[in-house]
């Protein structure tokens, strides 16, 4: 489509759904009380948002691959409808107090300026990582001017969300014009001292240092914290932002109590990872039992062991030794994927060694993992040179069985910066083989972060093999298909994945 016309489309649809909403609330305005107007105007306010959020989505590629100036032209359209929304009720109505307009006016400010972070981080992903958006190299703050100093702001949904984004910006240090999500820093300490070394009001600063700790402490091991708490202390002066600080710091070290025990595996450039062990009920250690793994997904960047404590409570259970791994993650060591990979096989060949000592059987450990850590658990099967990834126990690596939900498949070329290694050498797709351990695996058919065509092409592949392999996809289903969806689906997974554990020795009858 001609970008003058993809323009005029948007303009059209937006101005379309405008008259639609605003002739609805002429109508109603003479009989309607003013508690039914501001009702009318925040509906209409909030289906244009969605729709305009939508719209963005569905054709993101096409908007965020222009240059600068029609980019501008596409979002300030955008914008331009919602304002006129806003002032349409606000000229038919006066009933609809200033606090409810002047909400809406901030909500969308700050959602527009939003999609204008968004935009050199989009142009360079959809450029393939080899051009950079023509912007100035104070684009980001020229977008964010004047957001930082008015403390009533943070009320504000949208406004949350533009300055959370535009701190991750700022933790990107040098790389904050490329795409974000493969940014090979220590991130999670660089967002702390964005925000606290910006040019703000201090109310601004104190609730978004506290919003560091209540929102990540639930995406990241709490050690990661240790350097932002120790300057948190010294840094807030809102002492109930202080207070709920120690809070969450304190509930990120209790919940672990969940896991019977947690073991150090591994210590590497003075990281120490963890194992986070869930034994079965009187669990007797002379009589072996089947090992469960289990490896995060997170994207090899963020996650946490405990995103699979409910799973291990589960195995455990059913009589299997259940342990969740802590491994490196790039937001919080400047790792890439490669590290990551050595973590898994270090941690399998660890089980191994401590076979004993855990009470497991050494020939029955199955791996389990979800996108990221499904990727690290299939990986860990199919490679031989483990000294390239410093691992050097005599214990093996493989499994002897697998259990895959939204792996990646594919990741060459994945880990974009500053990688000095063929990232062939981690993509399942490039080292499949015969003899791999038996794998079912689930995957959904819309999954918009590893599409469903990387599934079917190593589906199909492996399908050419000896190797057992047994999948099941779901129509309709993301990336997180086991999230809603239908009942039926739900329950054929329990049932293969029940007939899988008895028919490879990982569960009694």
């Amino acid at each position: 489509m001609n970008f003058k016309y993809f323009v005029i489309s948007i303009v059209l649809f937006q101005c379309t759904f405008i008259f639609s909403q605003t002739n609805v609330q002429s109508k109603a305005t003479s009989s309607s009380q003013p508690k039914e107007q501001k009702q009318s105007l925040l509906e209409a306010h909030s289906n244009l948002m969605k729709k305009n959020d939508s719209f963005v989505t569905a054709t993101r590629e096409k908007i965020f691959s222009q240059e600068l100036g029609p980019f501008n032209l596409i979002i300030d359209s955008l914008e331009q409808t919602v304002l006129k929304l806003v002032k349409k009720y606000k000229r038919s109505s006066e009933e609809i107090d200033s606090k409810t307009l002047d909400s809406l006016l901030n909500e969308t400010t700050f959602k527009h300026k939003r999609y204008r972070l968004l935009y050199p981080n989009n142009y360079h992903r959809f450029a393939n990582f080899k051009r950079n958006a023509a912007v100035s190299s104070d684009y980001f703050e020229n977008v964010m001017k004047g957001s930082f100093d008015d403390p009533s702001l943070v009320q504000f949904k949208e406004y949350k969300r533009c300055m959370n984004y535009y701190f991750d910006i700022l933790s990107a240090g040098k790389y904050k014009f490329s795409h974000l999500e493969y940014v090979p820093l220590k991130r999670l300490d660089n967002r702390y001292d964005a925000i606290a070394e910006l040019e703000a009001h201090q109310s601004v600063k104190d609730f978004f240092i506290k919003e560091h700790f209540t929102s990540n402490i639930w995406t990241f091991r709490v050690e990661a914290f240790d350097y932002a708490f120790a300057r948190a202390l010294e840094d807030v002066k809102n002492e109930e932002y202080v207070k709920e600080i120690k809070d969450t710091y304190k509930m990120g070290k209790n919940r672990r109590k969940d896991a019977s025990e947690i073991k150090v595996y591994k210590t590497v450039d003075d990281i120490t990872l963890t194992a986070h062990i869930f034994y079965p009920e009187n669990h007797d250690k002379s009589q072996a039992k089947p090992a469960h793994l289990f490896f995060n997904g997170g994207g090899w960047a963020i996650g946490l062991p405990e995103w699979s404590y409910g799973v291990c409570k589960s195995a455990a259970k059913e009589g299997r030794v259940a342990i969740a791994f802590d491994y490196r993650l790039r937001n919080i060591y400047g790792t890439d994927v490669k590290a990551s990979v050595s973590d898994a096989l270090s941690a399998i060949a660890w089980v191994r060694e401590n076979a004993k000592e855990l009470g497991i059987k050494p020939n029955k450990i199955l791996a389990d993992g979800f996108s990221a850590g499904a990727h690290l658990a299939l990986v860990s099967s199919m490679i031989e040179n483990r000294e390239d990834f410093g691992v050097m126990s005599k214990y093996s690596s493989k499994p002897n069985a697998i259990i895959l939900g939204s792996c990646p498949y594919d990741i060459a070329g994945r880990d974009v910066y500053n990688v000095p290694y063929n990232t062939k050498t981690i993509s399942p797709m490039y080292l499949l083989k015969e003899n791999l351990p038996p794998i079912i695996a689930f995957h959904g058919e819309n999954d918009d972060m590893v599409e469903f065509s990387e599934f079917e092409k190593f589906r199909d592949a492996i399908q050419k093999t000896k190797n057992s392999f047994t999948w099941r996809s779901y129509a309709g289903a993301g990336h997180f298909y086991f999230d809603g969806g239908r009942p039926e689906d739900s329950d054929e997974r329990r049932k293969l994945t029940e007939e899988f554990l008895l028919k490879n020795g990982f569960k009694m009858k």
